[in-house]
């Protein structure tokens, strides 16, 4: 029934018979989600979980667990080894497409669109956008004295261009007549008159075309200097434009790098301080309500910086020497040697199941962290059981007391979180 529900979403459905037959079908192949049953022949719902966390190629792997188990000790149990939630057998289609839009294997109706203005890590020169209105303006502040610059260059120009050309057609223009003195004369005398007026014409308008070639050789001598001149003041400024470019380029270089070595010593901060509480009993959750005040806190510090990256959060479990106590159970052995302990320890498998053990509310904050925080801060939850010790414990129990053991058992009981901004 759920595989024919998977599959009216267009989604391919492969099924497995056993928890050992999804162990050997997981070699080979990625699901993007898994639903897991709880009883099977052989290795159990639970039990097959916790294998599939173990595995580091296949631990982010988001496992649905569905069946007819339920109740909250239930769910509870079910997300301390990574499942992501129960899903009853007796279920809804609706519901199933809710928990697929939940766990983005569909896309949903109402899903908010991308902000238009957010800008793009392929725009962004860096990882502080507050610097690209800085770029912009110092673009647009260079550009307008270029401009401004070319702009009286080329009005001294045309200005120039329109008196020589006033001064030209001043020279050039014939001046004006002068009224004829009737004179009474014989034609004799008036025909020599007429002859030397000729000559005397021919003489003058020699002599005046020869100045006008030699204004206009100077006026052209003038036009070339003054673009010679124009030509050296526009390189002068582009070399002086760059220049200034180039230097406030340098300074923005300079305050960026600035901005980098001190968000990354905010960051070394944030996670300082969170982890100066990383210890825990040896009767607590690692990660209960304790636990969940400083990743809050923490978050509140990221989302308050601009953070965006992934917060891993790894559990480890200390090797108390035990006594089994009247209650049923075991305590840490305190007033006793060593040897003479009920138990050292815990096996690897018990171990790294106890590293995961988390309160209701710790697990609902982690699952609605990615969606609260607009996908800016993801969490990943690890448990490295008693594998990685802080403090190494004496070579051998002979002549060891159970308090100095256990002091070091306390000091590796502890949770350590990371910080990795994305990019890192």
């Amino acid at each position: 029934m759920l595989k024919g529900i998977l599959k009216t979403h267009d989604l391919n459905v492969d099924t497995v018979e056993s928890a050992e037959d999804a162990l050997d079908y997981l070699i080979k192949n990625r699901p993007d989600v898994i639903f897991m049953d709880h009883l099977m022949p052989g290795m159990d719902g639970f039990e097959a979980v916790s294998a599939i966390k173990k595995n580091p190629e296949t631990a982010t792997i988001p496992i649905m667990m569905y069946t007819s188990q339920e109740g909250e000790v239930y769910v509870g149990q079910a997300r301390a080894l990574g499942a992501v939630g129960v899903l009853p057998k007796k279920v809804a289609p609706v519901e199933v497409s809710k928990v697929l839009k939940s766990l983005h294997i569909i896309g949903g109706e109402n899903q908010e669109q991308p902000d238009e203005q957010a800008p793009s890590t392929d725009q962004s020169s860096g990882e502080f956008t507050e610097l690209e209105p800085l770029n912009q303006d110092l673009r647009v502040l260079i550009q307008d004295l270029f401009e401004q610059h070319q702009a009286v260059i080329r009005r001294d120009l045309l200005n120039n261009y329109e008196a020589i050309a006033t001064r030209f057609a001043d020279e050039i223009r014939p001046p004006p007549p002068e009224e004829p003195v009737e004179q009474p004369m014989s034609d004799a005398r008036a025909a020599s008159g007429l002859m030397r007026a000729a000559m005397a014409v021919l003489v003058v308008s020699t002599i005046f075309f020869a100045w006008l070639y030699w204004q206009k050789e100077q006026s052209w001598r003038e036009m070339q200097a003054q673009n010679a001149e124009f030509q050296r003041s526009i390189e002068s400024q582009r070399l002086s434009d760059a220049e200034d470019s180039l230097q406030a380029l340098q300074q923005i270089g300079g305050y960026q790098q600035s901005l980098d070595a001190m968000y990354a010593a905010t960051i070394d901060s944030l996670e300082w301080g969170a982890n100066q509480t990383s210890g825990y009993r040896f009767s607590d959750l690692p990660l209960g309500d304790d636990r969940l005040k400083v990743v809050e806190q923490l978050t509140d510090q990221l989302l308050a910086i601009s953070f965006s990256g992934i917060v891993r959060i790894e559990a480890h479990v200390g090797d108390y020497c035990l006594l089994v106590a009247e209650s049923g159970g075991y305590v840490p052995a305190q007033d006793s040697l060593v040897v003479d302990c009920d138990k050292i320890g815990f096996t690897s498998g018990e171990a790294y199941e106890m590293g995961l053990l988390q309160s209701v509310a710790f697990a609902n904050f982690i699952r609605l962290a990615d969606e609260q925080s607009g996908g800016r801060i993801r969490f990943e939850i690890i448990s490295l059981g008693n594998s990685a010790p802080l403090l190494d414990y004496p070579p051998t129990t002979n002549g060891v007391f159970a308090n100095d053991w256990n002091r070091i058992a306390a000091a590796n009981n502890r949770v350590e979180i990371s910080v990795y901004p994305d990019g890192y």
